[in-house]
């Protein structure tokens, strides 16, 4: 694809076919999509076969991620000029930091610690689950009845509501179940991304 005067064109040879400089382009483009495709089947794969060790990963990441916000939130609070200082954000940051340290530690001394830490991070994900679902259902109940796709936020906040009431009775087990589904979910994308590839090569 060239472009002249801001219009893209495509050059052509007297067989009415795309000059080796056009295939090349798309080849390169058919290599990264595999690539990205077995990326994600593999990923996918490994999750879905070691759904306990992908989860207790995803705890620790997330509960990394917050003991690391935490610690950024009061370190920014000193660095500010005084009459910028927030004090609700240096209470948010020491109080993630110390349930999140509290976590991480427990979690690096026993089993029994791992559990925990899969529970508090499955009851957040719950809750901010809800919080989107109700933002939908709100969203949606304020529309008018005959909105486009009205119905379908109504759907999406309902079965967020649903998922986060499963994920806040029973944590641990929704959390690897959970886990589960995005395995399936990565090879699933993998699958399509392959499939796209291969009718590339086909009609090519």
């Amino acid at each position: 694809m060239k472009q002249k005067n801001n219009s893209s064109y495509t050059i052509f040879d007297a067989a009415y076919e795309p000059v080796e400089e056009e295939k090349g382009a798309d080849r390169t483009a058919q290599k990264s999509v595999l690539a990205v495709a077995l990326i994600l089947a593999v990923l996918g794969l490994a999750i879905f076969i070691f759904p306990v060790a992908a989860g207790t990963g995803l705890a620790f990441l997330i509960t990394v991620g917050l003991f690391l916000y935490g610690l950024s939130q009061s370190i920014l609070y000193f660095r500010l000029p005084k009459e910028l200082r927030n004090s609700w954000a240096l209470a948010n940051g020491i109080l993630l930091l110390i349930a999140s340290g509290i976590l991480l530690t427990g979690a690096l001394m026993s089993t029994a610690g791992v559990l925990q830490m899969i529970m508090a991070s499955s009851f957040l994900v719950g809750v901010l689950t809800a919080s989107i679902g109700l933002s939908q259902l709100a969203a949606a109940l304020s529309e008018a009845p005959k909105t486009p796709g009205r119905g379908w936020t109504a759907l999406g906040g309902s079965l967020n509501v649903l998922l986060s009431l499963f994920m806040c009775v029973n944590p641990i087990f929704s959390w690897f179940a959970l886990a589960t589904v995005w395995g399936i979910y990565l090879m699933t994308a993998a699958i399509v991304l392959l499939l796209g590839v291969w009718s590339t090569r086909v009609h090519a």
